[in-house]
């Protein structure tokens, strides 16, 4: 990444609940989760994608921006965009590779995945649009990429789709504030994310 590139760490969207549950117990356990407890600037949306996404993000930043930091079992992903949201700040960083050095160099690919706390209405806009231009049949039932079945899996798939074939444009992956741009690849299972090299 270039030098001083702010990252932010969230959760994969494709990440079960399981997964969430998990990494908002071993981040909470070590540093102070109010900020996701009733009343806290981050509780809304009262999802584990969103409340994981500001835990690990409050980990990896407080325990110096590695890339190792962001891993949490292969669920956490690093974040180009800002996701903060309303009231909910997302403190943010320059990112470090696993030795502590400062990452001087561009991420080797980037993908487009939803940003954790949309709106469900604004999710299927989302899906609706983007699969209107690109072939979304891996997340229809049967599709290898139709599980978990959540919108917020189905509209990362299918805005990064577009992304991609739009020419990997940051604006291609905007989607009225709703996208985000991450360093590493999303995929899960034997569901690939596409991956242009332009």
């Amino acid at each position: 990444m270039a030098n001083g590139q702010k990252s932010w760490c969230i959760a994969n969207p494709l990440s079960n609940n399981t997964v969430l549950a998990s990494n908002i117990d071993y981040a909470c356990s070590q540093l102070d989760c109010c900020s996701i407890q009733p009343n806290g600037p981050c509780f809304e949306p009262a999802t584990q994608l969103h409340h994981a996404s500001v835990v690990m993000n409050l980990y990896y930043q407080v325990n110096g921006r590695h890339l190792s930091d962001c891993d949490f079992q292969n669920s956490g992903l690093v974040s180009l965009t800002d996701p903060s949201h309303g009231n909910c700040t997302f403190h943010s960083g320059t990112t470090l590779f696993a030795d502590g050095a400062l990452a001087e160099q561009e991420p080797s690919g980037t993908w487009c995945v939803s940003k954790p706390g949309t709106d469900d209405d604004l999710l299927l806009q989302n899906i609706n649009f983007a699969c209107n231009l690109v072939d979304c049949s891996p997340t229809h039932s049967g599709g290898v990429c139709f599980y978990p079945t959540t919108l917020i899996n189905h509209a990362s798939y299918a805005m990064n789709l577009y992304y991609q074939a739009t020419g990997k444009k940051k604006s291609s992956c905007d989607f009225r504030n709703t996208g985000l741009l991450v360093s590493n690849d999303p995929c899960y299972g034997n569901c690939s994310y596409q991956y242009s090299r332009q």
